[in-house]
């Protein structure tokens, strides 16, 4: 216990002492937690801006126009004499919609025939078209709905029946888990594992390159066993993003109001083994980076990759099979998916049994080769 307690004294000096190491495994992260969510804390796109081209000029155009503006999804944003001006209006960036009334739209309504409206909007911008797009067609349906029901009434048939005729299957829509359908609740937590992954990993990474640029062995000098070596390096790292986790699952999501339903226990114990085994794969991988900017610089591209092959960003049945089973070589992919399950759905560890059954699997895997890997550096600097 006495060597052990050495080596963590030794290991924790060798962060506090690195500024840089500092700058990420305490900087990083708390910085990530604030800047990163500010973007999106509206949580839900709202007033799209959209151009209206009035072809008709009559009451029931101008009362579309203006049930398409009473949303809260799109503004008109202004109106066209034709469609190429609006055309030249998106393509300037002064809108993402276009809404078109054609000629004699009133006139073939009054006649009972079939009246058309032309609804486009910019696609490039996924989100963006979205809202644009489920604006615009609300407020056509709506428009729709009212000229049937009156349509009914008008014949002889009551309100309240007109309604029911009109619409008979009644939808109930319970948006689950995240009750705000916001962008914020959806990314942001999934992003903020990553986050502690990645981080982990390029400080762990800057250490051992700041060894072999100043060619020194393995913490220390007392002699010590390459798996007490390894045991002292990751208790020091894990005490340090154990605190980490605390303050970005309960008082990050506390502050932006992200949905929590998992308990603190069942949280907590998911989230240790994923600790544990980013950590045990960056003792592993640090002796691969011969000066400590190349952690950066490695690792930073592998940010991308991890958070598509995740499969929350990008749907797990698109990804190839053989790419998907690769992929939980990544402690973020079942951390990820785990989390996710238990924080925000109130999944119970027997829930997402696999995804912690990989997990402790990756710390005995990365163990090993933690181990393994100290070890061969311990004889090639006795030899």
């Amino acid at each position: 216990m006495r060597r052990f307690a050495t080596l963590y004294r030794h290991e924790l000096q060798a962060v506090i002492q690195d500024r840089g190491v500092l700058l990420i495994f305490i900087g990083a992260v708390i910085i990530y937690s604030f800047f990163y969510p500010i973007p999106y804390l509206p949580e839900v796109l709202k007033e799209v801006p959209v151009v209206a081209v009035d072809e008709d000029h009559t009451a029931l155009s101008r009362k579309l126009i203006r049930m398409a503006d009473a949303g809260d999804l799109v503004r008109i944003s202004g109106q066209a004499s034709t469609v190429a001006e609006a055309e030249k209006r998106i393509k300037a960036g002064k809108a993402s919609g276009v809404l078109v009334i054609p000629r004699e739209f009133e006139r073939k309504v009054l006649r009972g025939e079939n009246a058309t409206v032309g609804l486009f909007c910019d696609a490039s911008y996924f989100l963006v078209y979205r809202q644009a797009m489920t604006g615009l067609l609300a407020a056509t349906k709506t428009l729709s709905a009212g000229i049937e029901i009156r349509k009914l009434q008008g014949r002889g048939t009551m309100a309240a029946h007109a309604k029911a005729v009109r619409n008979p299957v009644l939808l109930i829509n319970r948006p689950l888990f995240n009750p705000t359908e916001g962008y914020a609740s959806y990314v942001v937590p999934a992003v903020m594992v990553l986050i502690l992954q990645q981080t982990l990993l390029i400080g762990i990474g800057m250490l051992g390159g700041t060894r072999r640029e100043n060619s020194s062995g393995e913490n220390t000098g007392t002699g010590a066993s390459a798996l007490m070596s390894v045991l002292s390096k990751a208790a020091v790292y894990l005490s340090i993003y154990f605190l980490h986790m605390i303050y970005y699952f309960f008082v990050v999501f506390s502050l932006y109001g992200f949905p929590q339903k998992g308990t603190p226990f069942t949280i907590l114990s998911f989230m240790l083994p994923f600790l544990v085994s980013v950590t045990l794969l960056g003792i592993f991988i640090n002796g691969f980076f011969r000066r400590r900017e190349t952690s950066i610089q490695v690792l930073l591209f592998t940010s991308l990759p991890a958070i598509f092959l995740a499969g929350f960003a990008w749907p797990v049945e698109a990804i190839p099979s053989w790419l998907r089973i690769l992929s939980f070589l990544l402690p973020t992919t079942a951390g990820i998916e785990g989390f996710l399950r238990v924080s925000e759905m109130g999944a119970s560890l027997r829930n997402v049994s696999f995804e912690w059954g990989v997990l402790w699997g990756l710390c005995i895997l990365y163990g090993f080769m933690a181990w393994g890997a100290v070890s061969l550096k311990q004889k090639t600097a006795a030899e």
